[in-house]
This record gives C-alpha cells, structure tokens and sequence, in this order.
C-alpha cells in the first residue's frame, strides 16, 4: 500500500512539473526526469513541428548519431510518427508493427545500431492542433513497452500538451524556440574538461550553468536538492571571483577556452 502511494505521489509530482513548465528546455528537463521515473527509460527527445518537419528541442540520452539520422530523413517513414501524426495518440513500435515485423522493421535496425531495443512516443497538442511530439527509447531488450506503460506515457503527453499550449498563448513558445541551446551541442566546457580543475559534482553544475539552467532545472537534472546547487553555485563564484551567474558563466566559459 505504501508503495503505490509512493508511486502515485511521484506520478503526480512528475506530471505537475511538466504541466508547471514555462520554457522549452524547463519542459524537456521536467518530461526527462518523470519519464525516467514513470517507465523506466531515461532517454527523451522533444520535438516540435515546423509545418510538416519535426524540429527537436531538447534531447538526453540519445546519441549525436541517432538524431543525424532521423533529422537526414528518417524521420519521414518513422511508422511511429506517423501514427501519432494521423491518430493522434502514444505508441510505440513494436505494438505498433507487431512483435514479429519489429526486429525485422528498419525503425528496429535503426535503433538497434544506436543501442536501443524498443521506442515510444505521443502527441504534444494545443486544442485539437498537434504542435509537438515526445519521444522516448529503451535499450531493455527484455522490456517491451506495456499498456501501462503506454498509459502513463499519454498523461506525461497531456500534462505537456498543457504546457505548451501555455507557453504558445503567452507568446513564450516563439521565444523559447529562438533562443534553444540543444544540450548535446550546446558550446560549453565538457565535464571532462572542468574536471581537470573542479570536483566531480562541481564540474557537472558548472556545465549547466553554462547552458544557462536554472538552480531548480539543474537540481532536478542531477537528482540533488536546490540548497546543495545554490552551495556549488556560491564556491564557484568565490573560486572564480564571480559576483553572479552570469559573470561566472563569462568565467567558465572564458576559462576552458584556454585549456
């Protein structure tokens, strides 16, 4: 009894995170962490559709490779797409093509290059208008998608839905799209870089300053409390001699230029 409490409270923390995001790269952390959480897979891609091509957003844990491929063209006989596009709703493949066709469909040849066994993705609408699409993977050969799954998957879709409907009606959605920064590609310092000169734990914040996340994005990100990035943020400024974000974002960046 516990334990379902416990699910269903981090079920309703994850959908209110998600529903409560009022940036592109808020709501791509926010979809990551609960869908980590929810189905047990820790890769997201975030996509939002300019006219009939989908432009991604935000990504984690999806290699550079993958996304090169479906953005080369993939993407324009992705069966899962597709069905999300003239249907409306989450899937995921292998439901999809059947359990038979899957290993043997080039959607699975794809993925399994990329270390990947089975996919999902659902519908990010404002009214009856599709205007994005959430993406996720696993690389659980064991583990295809459930109904449950896919259950818990149109809930993360709908509390987006309403997160971006927000964001387009108060006009932030253009503006978010304007200025992303993918993290993937994102020009900043690696954590292998910094963790020449910084901690561990220090270095992986100092990237995400860097990127221009927010305390609450970052701790959400790395599992950690708010407070304890607030004290990473504070010894890094006093390392750097930064009076602020800003300045020590300048500071970072300026020094892994050199290195």
């Amino acid at each position: 009894m516990q334990l379902d409490h416990l699910r269903e409270r981090r079920l309703a923390d994850g959908l209110m995170s998600i529903a409560e995001s009022r940036s592109v790269r808020g709501l791509g952390v926010a979809c990551c962490s609960a869908i980590s959480s929810l189905t047990g897979s820790p890769t997201v891609g975030l996509y939002l559709l300019d006219g009939a091509e989908p432009e991604l957003v935000y990504s984690r844990h999806v290699a550079e490779g993958l996304l090169d491929n479906y953005k080369a063209g993939f993407w324009k006989r992705d069966p899962v797409l597709d069905c999300i596009l003239t249907r409306s709703r989450v899937v995921d493949g292998a439901s999809l093509l059947g359990s038979e066709h899957w290993p043997r469909s080039a959607s699975f040849e794809m993925l399994r290059e990329w270390g990947f066994s089975y996919n999902m993705g659902g519908p990010l609408r404002c009214g009856h208008k599709i205007i994005g699409v959430l993406f996720t993977a696993t690389m659980d050969a064991e583990a295809p998608y459930t109904p449950l799954l896919r259950q818990r998957m149109d809930m993360l879709c709908r509390a987006g839905s309403l997160a971006v409907t927000n964001m387009m009606n108060s006009g932030e959605l253009e503006q978010n799209r304007d200025a992303i920064m993918l993290p993937e590609r994102a020009v900043s310092p690696s954590p292998a870089m910094l963790s020449l000169r910084l901690p561990p734990r220090s270095a992986d914040v100092a990237v995400r300053i860097c990127r221009g996340q927010t305390n609450k994005e970052i701790a959400r990100e790395m599992g950690i409390s708010d407070q304890t990035v607030k004290e990473h943020v504070a010894n890094l400024c006093r390392r750097f001699g930064a009076h602020n974000r800003t300045e020590l974002a300048a500071c970072l960046l300026r020094d892994s230029s050199r290195h």
